[in-house]
């Protein structure tokens, strides 16, 4: 009977830290979500080791890290991660974000290239793969990937502003408008789309409908389309 109650007891103890670590786990991700990287940095530190050495806790650690700029501290991260787990391929993903960080643009597109060959469908990859051939100002590739991000993601609003820069770099101002207004539709606060909504309608040579959307901008709350508003808006 004694030993039959010793063994309840173990097993209630390791089922209440088991399900405290699964709410702490929890909890980091939703300040993780809410883009609080300190504080998703700082909970997963008073964790115990046991605890942290979970593939996601070490992964979400390390991009949280690159968010700040934190580089080395991600890297030493990353290399836990490698340690534990050698084949989570979302390494990877997070080795490519210190690459483009560090504007070694080609290295990241290796590392994305990992991702993607696993996961074609890996929407940030995609992304962040366009972001670094934009900057190698290889224009035509970086919109075909944000095509194929846009194809998993249709409501990625970041994907459409810079697709819509890429449209715009290459002087293909209609294209750039529906994707500045595409952004607008999903994300009505994104006020770097009204600004290079407007730019793109002057160049465009639509200076009315540039006018309009700084006024838009100006209602938004947005102070900066004040000055713009005396350029476009004579």
């Amino acid at each position: 009977m004694k030993l039959n109650l010793y063994y309840i007891i173990i097993a209630f103890v390791f089922l209440f830290f088991s399900s405290f670590s699964q709410t702490k786990r929890q909890k980091i991700k939703e300040i993780f979500q809410s883009k609080n990287y300190q504080l998703t940095i700082d909970e997963i530190n008073s964790m115990n080791s046991s605890e942290i050495h979970f593939d996601t806790m070490l992964y979400i650690k390390a991009y949280s890290q690159i968010k700040l700029n934190q580089l080395k501290d991600a890297a030493n991260s990353i290399s836990q991660l490698q340690q534990l787990n050698p084949n989570y391929y979302e390494l990877y993903f997070l080795k490519g974000l210190i690459s483009a960080k560090k504007e070694n643009y080609p290295d990241a597109i290796s590392n994305f290239n990992k991702v993607i060959d696993v996961n074609p469908n890996h929407e940030k990859a995609l992304y962040n793969r366009a972001l670094s051939k934009g900057l190698l100002e290889d224009y035509k590739n970086a919109i075909k990937d944000l095509d194929k991000c846009l194809a998993v993601n249709p409501n990625y609003a970041m994907a459409y502003y810079n697709r819509g820069y890429w449209y715009e770099v290459t002087e293909k101002y209609t294209l750039a408008i529906s994707d500045y207004k595409k952004a607008l539709e999903i994300e009505k606060q994104f006020s770097e789309a009204y600004f290079a909504l407007a730019y793109a309608y002057s160049k465009n040579g639509d200076n009315k409908d540039a006018c309009e959307t700084l006024n838009s901008a100006k209602e938004k709350g947005f102070e900066a389309a004040n000055d713009l508003i005396e350029e476009f808006c004579k």
